[in-house]
């Protein structure tokens, strides 16, 4: 057993000083969506796509990016709280037409930041409706 612990701390700190090789800590990511029914009649439903991410750091800008799968992607930047919780909603006009949203988030303003955390909605999305729509 102490055998197998100094191998881990050995081959840990064998890691961190490879050029070439981080150290990545362990992010938690939820993406969900929701489609607004009868939002835009005329371009079809918006739908809002809700990132969050909890591990990253305090007070830092991290972009997100949405790509749809039959719609442009999308990005918007925002700032992480003091505990690195980055919690953002972006609105994909006429979103109904795409079935999965991908999510990528790099850090910094923009795209050509590392990139920190993968994902995508593992769920359809959930329609709302207006209130006059569901006493109907």
């Amino acid at each position: 057993m102490l055998a197998g612990v100094c191998f881990l701390i050995i081959a840990l700190s064998a890691l961190v000083s490879v050029p070439g090789h981080a150290v990545i800590a362990v992010l938690d990511m939820d993406v969900k969506c929701a489609i607004y029914r009868h939002s835009d009649d005329e371009n079809g439903d918006n739908v809002d796509v809700r990132t969050l991410v909890m591990g990253l750091k305090g007070k830092t800008n991290y972009t997100v990016e949405i790509i749809p799968d039959h719609n442009p992607k999308l990005t918007a930047t925002t700032k992480t709280d003091s505990e690195g919780i980055y919690w953002i909603v972006v609105k994909v006009p006429n979103g109904e037409y795409s079935l999965l949203f991908k999510v990528n988030v790099f850090e910094g303003n923009g795209t050509g930041g590392q990139l920190v955390a993968t994902g995508d909605d593992d769920a359809p999305c959930t329609p709302i409706y207006r209130i006059s729509e569901q006493d109907e």
